[in-house]
């Protein structure tokens, strides 16, 4: 089974862009905000969490939460909607200097799911009534903490593909053939040829890779390499430790 690790205190520079805590955030030099745990797992049977935020800074901190649904793009980007599955209490935290609160995020009703649901809770920091000296920019922080509601038997699997071939290249997809997500702390692709021969070897992007869903990366090998092909075989690392599959080539990627 996967396992999800120890649960770190995030501490959250001022960004304007929404963080995405992928496999094991690391600690910032400085930040204001501080959120415990980085994930929230809802297990079956579970129907509500807690999260603590901490305000580190010396001035008050305003901030609104919302709840989104989650899915994820072939790309890996996020798809979000707003949602009414889960509610969050308080929706609105005034945090003084050195001040932690407790947020609860659960279900109105228990639910029973055979594959993971996933969401993620946005903490938005709201402008404070503090005033800027002259040239500064005041930067507002907005961070999404993942949210899974698992299944009562978590599963995970997974899966690779290779196809679409054109004159740069070809698709692996990488396919989540599980019922809970995956956290790729590393992903590898070998290019195997005659005897083992190694044709290329690339590092691909991690991440989580969502339960029943597709992660589509572009493999850029020259069309002379390409016929070289038998095989190519997969590495990924996960928490749980390392994992490796081998895909054959079929004839139609050796050739554009």
């Amino acid at each position: 089974m996967i396992q999800h690790g120890p649960r770190p205190w995030l501490p959250i520079v001022g960004l304007i862009l929404s963080i995405a805590l992928l496999v094991l955030p690391t600690r910032a030099q400085a930040g204001a905000l501080s959120i415990s745990p980085v994930r929230i797992t809802l297990a079956a049977g579970t129907t509500s969490g807690l999260m603590t935020v901490r305000n580190e800074s010396p001035d008050p901190v305003r901030l609104q939460l919302t709840l989104h649904t989650w899915l994820e793009n072939p790309d890996g980007t996020m798809q979000l909607a707003p949602t009414e599955d889960l509610v969050v209490f308080p929706g609105l935290l005034q945090l003084k200097p050195n001040e932690s609160r407790k947020v609860r995020i659960g279900l109105p009703a228990q639910q029973e799911v055979s594959v993971e649901k996933t969401y993620r809770v946005f903490l938005e920091e709201l402008p404070g009534p503090s005033k800027l000296e002259h040239n500064q920019v005041r930067v507002l922080a907005r961070i999404g903490v993942p949210i899974f509601l698992q299944p009562r038997e978590p599963k995970p699997g997974w899966a690779p593909a290779v196809s679409h071939p054109d004159d740069k290249g070809f698709s692996l997809q990488l396919k989540n053939t599980g019922n809970v997500h995956l956290i790729l702390q590393e992903v590898t692709v070998r290019g195997i040829g005659l005897k083992d021969q190694t044709i290329f070897d690339q590092t691909l992007t991690g991440g989580y890779l969502l339960a029943d869903s597709v992660r589509t990366h572009t493999i850029n090998v020259p069309l002379a390499d390409r016929a070289k092909l038998t095989a190519c075989q997969v590495h990924l690392v996960t928490p749980d430790g390392p994992h490796d599959e081998t895909v054959a080539c079929p004839p139609g990627l050796l050739k554009q």
